[in-house]
């Protein structure tokens, strides 16, 4: 479901009508595009989506964590599911996927208890750029080395 897009003069010019297409979207929402390449688009949505949407994640995010702290079967059923949701992960080792699987849930916690999701972008970020750096043989073959010597875990520092 894709939300319809406006120019940003069009809602400047023409807000009735943007509004008119926010109230008939589907999603609730209109993407507002901007024309400078180095900022991002705009999206507008309607308080009682962006309300539900919130309530949706923080009770996902609750029944997730809640459900990995209180079994260790569950917190492994999610690490082996991580890479349904994340195809890239199936680069990562055994153990960084469970890593990856318990700092996700910690990480989304308290994205959401600050009501900010950039806590999550950056732990997805950095654990990505550890599996392109495992897909790469010669990246690879440098983690291996480094982590025979002990000096680092196998994941990329933030």
């Amino acid at each position: 479901m894709r939300a319809p897009e406006v120019n940003l003069s069009e809602l400047s010019l023409h807000p009735r009508r943007v509004v008119e297409q926010l109230e008939g979207s589907p999603s609730r929402s209109v993407r507002i595009r901007r024309r400078e390449k180095d900022k991002p688009d705009l999206v507008l949505v309607t308080a009682d989506r962006a309300e539900q949407a919130a309530a949706g994640f923080s009770a996902t995010v609750t029944l997730l964590v809640e459900l990995m702290r209180r079994s260790n079967e569950t917190a492994a059923l999610a690490a082996e599911a991580l890479p349904a949701a994340f195809p890239w992960a199936r680069y990562l080792s055994a153990d960084e996927v469970r890593t990856f699987a318990g700092e996700l849930a910690e990480t989304l916690e308290r994205a959401e208890s600050l009501g900010n999701p950039a806590p999550f972008a950056t732990l997805v970020a950095t654990w990505k750029q550890t599996a392109e750096a495992h897909a790469d043989p010669e990246l690879a073959e440098i983690l291996r080395r480094n982590d025979h010597n002990g000096q680092t875990s196998g994941r990329l520092s933030q």
